[in-house]
């Protein structure tokens, strides 16, 4: 298997198709996860508390550019808003939004995902306002 099929199964039968279930099938036991280590029940537990947030969510990959050991993918997803998100309630709005993610392989196992999202765009379509974190004092 490619690093680029691996992913894009991963893509298929998890994001898409909800079986948490195959995770072990593409990912290492822990895994560097945007600069720290988790574990696939951390991972299955964020899936969950997504799908209580968001719910028929639909991701469409838009370009996939692959190496040996690794996979950048950037992609667009719809999901209906059914649960809290941040401190907005439940709007029962269908949204879209953007992002990528960047996955390295090794062995057949994804062994570190980072990610960013356009979560302004998110917020936008929510009628939310979210503000960025405060600067850090540099003292």
């Amino acid at each position: 298997m490619t690093t680029a099929s691996l992913v894009l199964e991963l893509v298929e039968r998890v994001w898409n198709g909800g079986d948490l279930e195959g995770l072990p099938e593409y990912y290492a036991p822990t895994f560097d996860h945007n600069g720290g280590t988790v574990s696939l029940e951390d991972l299955v537990e964020w899936h969950q508390d997504e799908a209580r947030t968001w719910a028929g969510t639909s991701y469409v990959i838009l370009d996939c550019v692959a190496t040996e050991d690794s996979v950048a993918l950037r992609w667009r997803a719809s999901s209906t808003h059914v649960g809290p998100w941040r401190t907005v309630t439940p709007t029962g709005g269908r949204i879209e939004w953007t992002g990528a993610h960047f996955f390295r392989v090794d062995n057949d196992r994804i062994v570190a995902m980072h990610s960013v999202t356009d979560r302004r765009d998110e917020a936008a379509q929510l009628s939310a306002r979210i503000s960025p974190p405060e600067p850090l004092d540099e003292r």
